[in-house]
């Protein structure tokens, strides 16, 4: 496998970005642990669903290599710093660390936006996110056994959490 983390760089999702965030997120959904989505949600979905400002994509060697998100937990003002995360690699820059550096943008900018709690829910089975999360400070809250059905087998996540030092 070439080594692609020269010239690495986080930014901002723009509109040219989208088709690559889908293909890797479809290929995500493909190794049946990384989501309990089966099918990549149009653009217009993801764009709703995910916080502005919160949205960002890695370049390695010229090509989108990465993306991250955050989405809202909930619409009660009493969560409105809680978010949820997710990171996907595309499986040619996996290993490179590009979810390092996906994962550093997103926590220092949730926290520079005042989101005081960043949470993910990951496979078991998924030993590389579960490293980097851990690596970068999330804590397990814990495990929710059987909580869904992907093809049609229960499922359990693991319940991580990072909490802002800014609060």
């Amino acid at each position: 496998m070439t080594t692609r983390t020269a010239d690495l760089t986080v930014r901002a999702l723009d509109e040219e970005d989208w088709a690559h965030v889908r293909r890797i997120y479809a290929e995500g959904i493909a190794t049946r642990n990384a989501t309990f989505e089966t099918n990549v949600p149009p653009r217009q979905a993801l764009r709703r669903k995910w916080l502005a400002g919160h949205r960002w994509v890695a370049e390695a060697a010229g090509e989108v290599a990465g993306w991250a998100a955050i989405t809202r937990v909930s619409d009660r003002a009493c969560y409105a710093g809680v978010g949820e995360t997710s990171i996907y690699v595309a499986a040619a820059f996996q290993g490179q660390g590009v979810g390092k550096a996906l994962l550093r943008k997103q926590v220092s900018a949730a926290a520079e936006d005042g989101l005081w709690t960043l949470q993910t829910s990951i496979f078991p089975e998924n030993a590389a996110s579960l490293a980097l999360h851990r690596a970068a400070g999330f804590r397990t809250v814990g495990v929710r056994e059987r909580i869904a059905q992907l093809d049609g087998h229960w499922r359990d996540t693991i319940l991580l959490e990072h909490r802002s030092t800014a609060r």
